[in-house]
C-alpha cells in the first residue's frame, strides 16, 4: 500500500493480488471529513467501481448532465467529462479496473455501461449494495481493501473470466505505438480491419479508431499531470497529435475543456494520473 497524505485528504492506493491483476490496476481510496475540492474526471478506456462508505459525491457533465451517485456505482464515461462535487465527508473505496475488462466480472455489456454512471448492482447484482455498510464498519484502509479484494477474488471463482483475443487486441491499441495507426495495428495482430472492429465493438462497445483517440488522450493527459506541466506542446506531439491544433481540437470534442482548463494545479492533485502501478 502506498499512502499519500495532503491537506484535508488521505488517498491511498493498493495493487490487486495476482490472480486479480490481468483484470484490476489498483484499488484506491480517498477519505475527508468535510467536503473538499474533486478534480475533473475524464473520459478514458477503464471503468471504476466505486463503493461510498460516506457521502456520495454529485458528477455534473460537461454535457450538461447531472448525476447523484449511488453509494455503489460504476463509472465509464467515454463521451463527456464531469465535474465531481462533495456533498458531504468524502471516504470511498474504488475498484480501477483496466480497459474493458470490467465487463469479466458482471452480466452487461460495455455498451450498456458507458457514458453513465450506472448503479453497480445492475451489473454485479444485489450483493455488492451490502458492500458500502461493510466498509463503514470496518477500522482502515487495510481492513476495506480486504473485504473490496475478498469481494472480487469470489466473483473470479465463480464467474471464471479469461482473457480472450478481444482482450489482447484492446491491450494492443492502448499500449501501441502513438505513431501507428489502427490499420497497421489490425494486421499486426493478424485480423483484418473489420475483424478488429467486429473484436473491439463487442468488447469495448466502440470503435477502435474511438478507443485509440481516448488512449492517445489518456497517455498524453497523465504525463503532463504527472510532471505538474502547462505547456503541452511537445508531449502532445510525442504521443502522435500532428500539432497544437490538432491536441487542442481533440481535448476539446473528448472532454468538452481545453487543454488550458484542464491544466490547472487543481487538475495536478487528481487521483487519475498517479505514477502506474506494476502490472
Amino acid at each position: 500500500m502506498i499512502p499519500v497524505a495532503e491537506p484535508l485528504i488521505l488517498r491511498t492506493f493498493a495493487l490487486p493480488p495476482p490472480a486479480l491483476r490481468p483484470f484490476v490496476e489498483r484499488l484506491w481510496s480517498w477519505e475527508s471529513e468535510c467536503p473538499v475540492p474533486l478534480p475533473l474526471l475524464l473520459p478514458g478506456t477503464g471503468a471504476d467501481l466505486m463503493l461510498h462508505y460516506r457521502t456520495p459525491f454529485l458528477a455534473l457533465g460537461s454535457d450538461g448532465s447531472r448525476h447523484s451517485v449511488a453509494p455503489a456505482q460504476i463509472s465509464c464515461l467515454r463521451s463527456f467529462s464531469c465535474r465531481l462535487v462533495a456533498q458531504g465527508a468524502v471516504g470511498f473505496v474504488a475498484v480501477r479496473f483496466r480497459a474493458s475488462a470490467i465487463r469479466h466480472f458482471g452480466r452487461l455489456r460495455m455498451g450498456d455501461l458507458i457514458d453513465r454512471f450506472a448503479p453497480a448492482a445492475e451489473h454485479f447484482g444485489a450483493e455488492v449494495e451490502e458492500l458500502p455498510g461493510q466498509l463503514a464498519a470496518l477500522p482502515d484502509f487495510a481492513a476495506r481493501a480486504g473485504r473490496v479484494t475478498q469481494y472480487l477474488l469470489g466473483r473470479l471463482e465463480h464467474a471464471a473470466p479469461a482473457l480472450t483475443a478481444a482482450d489482447r487486441a484492446i491491450d494492443a491499441l492502448y499500449y501501441g505505438e502513438p505513431e501507428a495507426t489502427v490499420a497497421e495495428m489490425a494486421d499486426d495482430l493478424g485480423y483484418s480491419g473489420r475483424q478488429l472492429e467486429r473484436l473491439v465493438g463487442d468488447a469495448a462497445g466502440m470503435a477502435p479508431k474511438r478507443f485509440r483517440r481516448l488512449a492517445r488522450l489518456h497517455h498524453t493527459m497523465r504525463h503532463l499531470l504527472l510532471a505538474e506541466k502547462t505547456d503541452y506542446l511537445d508531449a502532445a506531439l510525442a504521443r502522435g497529435y500532428y500539432d497544437q491544433a490538432h491536441f487542442i481540437h481533440e481535448t476539446g470534442e473528448l472532454t468538452g475543456h481545453t487543454p488550458r482548463e484542464l491544466l490547472t494545479p487543481e487538475s495536478f492533485l487528481s487521483h487519475f494520473y498517479n505514477p502506474r502501478l506494476p502490472r
